[in-house]
């Protein structure tokens, strides 16, 4: 599955470029250049973070793991909140976890999920959506992580691990879900600040991380040892870059092969069009989300970055580093990651309901 939509994008990729070159003349270059030209803003948000992975991973190796062992949970859990399971997550959680299923459970299901959206997607969106978006990418940020308890012990259960096991290894995500639903519904404006606080300190450490391999790479001088080589870095950043040159032209010529169907989906749901192409879109990657975010209705926003936290890359790349490291469990990785996402929408519809009856009330009132 995951080939055959790398393979998608690449031929799409080769009719954006080509398109391009003839001048834009079935209106798909343009889309080409869109998707290459997110580069910059991609650089900004994400060379820092990524550069300092290996000095993050060792500093919260050295401070979890001991945390961990006092309070009774595995230590896999807390690497895999904070680290994509491309990103380490699954290596790291193999080496710490006290039992191999706890090892899958962390490293494959908590760091596709959670470990992913801290790690990467956040930052990602950060760098790339507009101030005026931010709240919409809290609220549905939030959403996401809330519904995580409810598909991550569903997955765990599919792995065989205990439900005692299971509920007290899954403690601080329900206590950070419980906070996050008493603050959205109670104290919203209070939890939007302290999330874009959060924000703000990710794209601080993002901009130091930017900083130290820049002084590096002009001057020769070794800062750190063990920050992420540069070239590695950068290849990381190019081949999203890319991924969206394909991505952004295949999204387009969905929109217009689907043109009446579209617009039936987007009456019945209220949604915009855009947003629909971008939701099927982030079955692959929530790159497509945060990208086309300024083009997405409020609702759209909402639900797509919900959806994003545990649903998005299920069939991309994702996959592609399950199918090559636990082939096995790809059936409990997209089960889990299906009910992640579709749960936080469901949940994003009841709120944005009962939010909107609450509006109505009050002005009547």
């Amino acid at each position: 599955m995951e080939n055959l939509i790398l393979y998608s994008i690449s031929i799409f990729f080769l009719i954006g470029a080509f398109d391009y070159i003839i001048g834009n003349k079935l209106k798909l270059g343009k889309y080409f250049e869109d998707g290459i030209k997110t580069m910059g803003p991609l650089a900004i948000s994400m060379v820092g973070i990524l550069s300092l992975t290996p000095v993050i991973t060792k500093g919260l190796e050295l401070f979890l793991i001991p945390l961990s062992y006092k309070i009774g949970i595995d230590p896999s859990i807390f690497i895999s909140s904070l680290i994509a399971v491309d990103m380490g997550g699954f290596n790291i959680s193999q080496n710490i976890a006290a039992t191999n299923e706890m090892a899958q459970f962390s490293g494959i299901l908590m760091a596709s999920t959670l470990g992913c959206t801290l790690s990467f997607t956040l930052p990602l969106a950060i760098g790339i959506i507009k101030k005026e978006s931010k709240k919409e990418l809290f609220i549905g940020i939030v959403f996401g992580i809330i519904t995580l308890p409810i598909g991550l012990l569903i997955g765990g259960i599919m792995l065989n691990i205990s439900l005692k096991v299971l509920i007290i290894n899954l403690l601080p995500i329900i206590f950070i879900a419980i906070m996050l639903s008493i603050g959205i519904f109670y104290f919203n404006d209070i939890t939007i600040k302290i999330l874009n606080i959060f924000s703000k300190v990710i794209f601080f450490i993002s901009i130091i991380g930017i900083t130290i391999q820049g002084v590096q790479s002009i001057s020769g001088i070794v800062i750190f040892k063990n920050l992420m080589p540069l070239d590695e870095v950068l290849y990381v950043v190019w081949k999203i870059a890319v991924f969206l040159g394909g991505a952004y032209v295949l999204l387009e010529v969905i929109k217009r092969a689907l043109n009446s169907k579209l617009n039936f989906f987007s009456k019945k749901f209220n949604l915009s069009e855009n947003s629909i192409v971008v939701f099927l879109g982030s079955l692959a990657s929530a790159i497509v989300v945060f990208s086309k975010f300024e083009e997405l209705d409020s609702k759209g926003k909402i639900l797509c970055t919900a959806f994003s936290v545990g649903g998005a890359y299920v069939l991309g790349g994702q996959l592609g580093f399950i199918a090559s490291e636990a082939k096995e469990l790809i059936t409990i990785y997209i089960t889990t990651k299906l009910i992640c996402g579709f749960l936080a929408v469901i949940v994003c519809i009841i709120y944005i309901r009962i939010k909107n009856v609450w509006i109505k009330e009050k002005g009547i009132g």
